[in-house]
């Protein structure tokens, strides 16, 4: 990893590899940091929405500071390469979009193979070898092309998501685990946690 950056080394230890995904999200991260003018969000002065649950995001978790714990990193399961920053103070949003000829140019012998690996099919020494020139090519792509060339950014209008709350916890029934009392299901005057709620409905089913 001797030609990628310092943060983007470190970005990579978080993440666990190297890959086109995390380098995406890489760019997004520092675009909508350099947009907002914000630093990593120690609390939760940044939201950030995304729209998707690739390597990208884990990125965002570390460059942006917008985690789950936190309650600062909103999943909306959309499979778009589209993520929405919203800086609290000033209530300045933006999103960033994945313009939609970036992956275009996967050749069809790169289509082939995904889709042997997608069925679990052994690949062969040539095309371990094809598929790991042809990842650093895109990896090389997305770190040299200019921002403007990647990603459609815009102001949107959307309403500021609400600080994360701290909720009661209740005992459920069946299992006896804590459960957070928005999350709770009331079955027959009795309280569950959803998957014991869940399998009550399928015995009341069947």
């Amino acid at each position: 990893m001797e030609n990628i950056s310092e943060e983007l080394q470190e970005v990579v230890k978080f993440h666990g590899h190297l890959c086109p995904g995390v380098v995406l999200g890489y760019r997004v991260a520092k675009l909508a940091r350099n947009e907002l003018g914000l630093k990593r969000s120690p609390d939760e002065e940044l939201v950030a929405i995304v729209e998707n649950d690739t390597c990208a995001v884990d990125a965002i978790q570390f460059i942006n500071g917008a985690t789950f714990g936190k309650g600062n990193l909103i999943f909306k399961d959309h499979g778009l390469h589209a993520y929405t920053f919203i800086k609290r103070n000033s209530g300045k949003k933006i999103r960033i979009e994945l313009k939609s000829d970036v992956f275009k140019d996967a050749s069809d012998k790169r289509h082939e193979i995904m889709k042997k690996i997608n069925d679990k099919v052994p690949l062969s020494e040539e095309e371990n070898a094809f598929l790991k020139d042809s990842r650093s090519e895109k990896i090389n792509q997305i770190l040299t092309k200019p921002d403007q060339e990647l990603f459609d950014i815009k102001e949107v209008d959307i309403e500021i998501p609400e600080k994360a709350r701290i909720f009661n916890s209740v005992k459920c029934s069946k299992c006896g685990l804590s459960v957070m009392e928005t999350r709770a299901r009331l079955l027959n005057d009795r309280t569950y946690c959803i998957p014991c709620w869940e399998e009550e409905l399928d015995k009341n089913k069947n």
